[in-house]
């Protein structure tokens, strides 16, 4: 409480100093009055548009009494003061389309912006623009190693996208210590990294979409916390509760309708084309020791080491009155962040200065500068910062790496991205029909040339490193939701599908990249097997089944091991087999994508193609399983 008084009266006193640059600045937009913005103006305070650090400082928003909207930012501005400049240099690039930046009055440790009020698209044509400003602000951040680009950090402003919050530029990158899988590197170092691509909020029953592009409707959320129920009377007390997302403005409007983000998927994908190809073209005038990027060298930007939610729920959860009672107890719950229990930290080593500010109320928060790895507390406290490059020179070497081929593959992710914030399929008509074929089976020879070519792609669509390939796709979650990452280990949508596509395709061509492909593809089954066999519990809800359960990794392994004449891989098939047995007793379903039926076809083909008893017994008990349950009451077709 003590906090908040303070960062409040802190507010007026510096809305009081700065009445003459605000009336001058332009922040106020057209509708400020000079002399009208003081303290005795104001007719409202919005605290709290933000997290809360450096003793209960946050974003505030603030209406005058002509009705006039100011932003009050207690922390430096001159990274949104220099980005303002870079984007006025990349709107006179040809080619790229304008963007609009929010005016800003930097005052040094903290700083006024202009409000940015939401408006419709007049047309589907001005809908269309946005979504192509869009992809051109997706290049831009790409570019800036930006990063958090949420649905509450984005204004549709007509055919406007308006980035309001540009904090966390030239940011480190996030992925954990260990990280060997490729394509989670090359997920980490992609645009997928900047936010604004749908990212799921994902809780034990549901999921919410909370990026720029595709989240900001009104929804519970996915992760419930604790609350009061019947507070301010005699019978308040605690209770579980899933919260509320606020609408948000990030998504434009025609005909007072949300527009959905799938269908201009072109719109934004050109738009992203148009402004990477003109920053590389361009590229000389960001680098070297007069070059646009060094303006941003001594700004003070934000480092994020661990989901801001984390911080936010170990808040909430520490005010619980049982904790409350004791300092030891409350202490323990800020202690899980030493523990991963809440995700590992991109930089271990921050735990002490985390809980520290947990104590004073505060999500923590760390800063950096460009020129410098190293970091800062809210609490003014130096601490190591990561190893490596700055960020300055990260930036610098993306930009002087800008090329088609890594164009094309962003705009891969892109389009993948997208593909998860459509409920239906992509569908196109093509123009004049297509001519029907003789009713005969096609010539072997063309089937396989058609399989040679998405072999081909597979392989060049494969991310490697260290003697592993994956790729990166699309995970079902829940049967519901569709989320962007690098492949798992199930057979329908994990690696263990292209490896042994690969296999055969190797077999039938005797081409030696498919078949190396494929077994650098399963080369990590084993440590997964591991891993499972360490964690019994978690057998049962993986499931025997065919395509999303041990069942198909079983089945992939044995059939690519005989097609590669590997034995190596043929014996992985043991332990999958077993670790499927074993599921096959635990699990609930009977399915057979993820169940019992389809652990009876895979056991049984490993059976055929391995003669392994254990294959055969685990079989008979899937089997037995099948036949003593009832029948659905609709049957479906997995």
């Amino acid at each position: 409480a003590l906090d908040a008084a303070d960062a409040f009266a802190e507010m007026l006193g510096r809305l009081a100093a700065d009445r003459e640059p605000l009336a001058s600045s332009g922040v106020l937009g057209s509708g400020g009055t000079p002399g009208g913005c003081g303290p005795e103006a104001l007719t409202g305070v919005v605290p709290g548009a933000g997290d809360s650090h450096r003793g209960g400082r946050s974003v505030m928003l603030l209406r005058f009494a002509d009705g006039t909207r100011l932003v009050y930012k207690p922390r430096p501005l001159a990274a949104h003061r220099h980005y303002t400049t870079l984007v006025d240099w990349f709107n006179s690039l040809a080619g790229s389309p304008d963007l609009l930046t929010p005016r800003v009055l930097d005052r040094g440790a903290y700083g006024w912006a202009e409000f940015v009020e939401d408006g419709p698209c007049r047309s589907v044509e001005e809908t269309a623009l946005f979504y192509r400003r869009l992809g051109a602000l997706l290049a831009l951040l790409h570019v800036l190693d930006g990063t958090d680009l949420h649905h509450e950090n984005l204004i549709a402003r007509g055919p406007h996208p308006v980035l309001v919050d540009v904090e966390t530029l030239f940011h480190p990158p996030l992925a954990p210590t260990g990280f060997t899988d490729p394509a989670a590197r090359a997920l980490h170092a992609s645009v997928h990294r900047v936010g604004l691509l749908p990212q799921l909020l994902v809780g034990d029953t549901s999921a919410l979409d909370v990026s720029a592009v595709g989240g900001g409707r009104a929804a519970s959320s996915p992760v419930e916390g604790a609350g009061w129920a019947a507070a301010g009377t005699d019978t308040m007390h605690l209770v579980r509760t899933a919260g509320r997302f606020t609408e948000s403005a990030n998504r434009p409007r025609l005909d007072g309708v949300r527009a959905d983000p799938s269908a201009f998927t072109d719109a934004l994908c050109e738009g992203f084309r148009a402004a990477y190809t003109a920053v590389s073209d361009a590229r000389d005038e960001l680098l070297g020791e007069n070059g646009l990027l060094r303006l941003f060298s001594r700004d003070e930007v934000r480092f994020v080491p661990r989901p801001t939610w984390a911080y936010a729920t170990l808040l909430h959860e520490s005010t619980h009155p049982d904790l409350m009672r004791d300092a030891t107890e409350r202490q323990r719950v800020f202690a899980l962040l030493r523990t991963g229990a809440l995700g590992p930290s991109a930089l271990p080593g921050l735990e002490d200065e985390e809980i520290a500010e947990l104590w004073r109320g505060d999500v923590p928060v760390f800063t950096t500068r460009p020129d410098t790895t190293d970091l800062w507390s809210g609490t003014g406290r130096a601490v190591p910062g990561p190893a490596g490059a700055t960020g300055l020179e990260r930036v610098e070497a993306k930009v002087r790496a800008l090329d088609t081929v890594d164009r094309q593959d962003q705009e891969r992710i892109i389009r993948t991205a997208m593909a998860s914030t459509s409920t239906e399929p992509p569908h196109r008509a093509v123009t004049g029909g297509r001519a029907r074929v003789a009713a005969a089976a096609p010539e072997p020879e063309r089937l396989l040339s058609a399989a040679r070519s998405v072999g081909d792609q597979l392989v060049s669509l494969a991310y490697h490193d260290a003697g592993r390939t994956n790729w990166i796709g699309l995970e079902l979650l829940g049967e519901r939701y569709w989320r962007l990452t690098p492949m798992a280990a199930d057979l329908a949508c994990g690696y263990t599908g292209p490896a042994l596509f690969l296999a055969q395709l190797a077999s039938l061509t005797g081409e030696s990249r498919y078949a190396d492909t494929a077994r650098a593809a399963l080369s990590p089954v084993p440590g997964l097997l591991d891993a499972l066999h360490q964690r019994v519990d978690d057998l049962g809800p993986l499931g025997s089944g065919a395509f999303a359960g041990l069942g198909g990794i079983a089945y992939a392994l044995a059939e690519a091991g005989t097609l590669l004449d590997d034995p190596q891989v043929l014996d992985w098939a043991g332990p999958a087999t077993r670790l499927s047995c074993a599921a096959s007793s635990a699990e609930d379903g009977y399915g057979v994508r993820g169940g019992a039926a389809g652990g009876l076809v895979s056991l049984l083909a490993v059976h055929r193609t391995t003669g392994r008893a254990e294959a055969w017994r685990g079989a008979e008990r899937c089997a037995e399983r099948i036949a003593a349950a009832p029948l659905p009451a609709a049957g479906g077709f997995a």
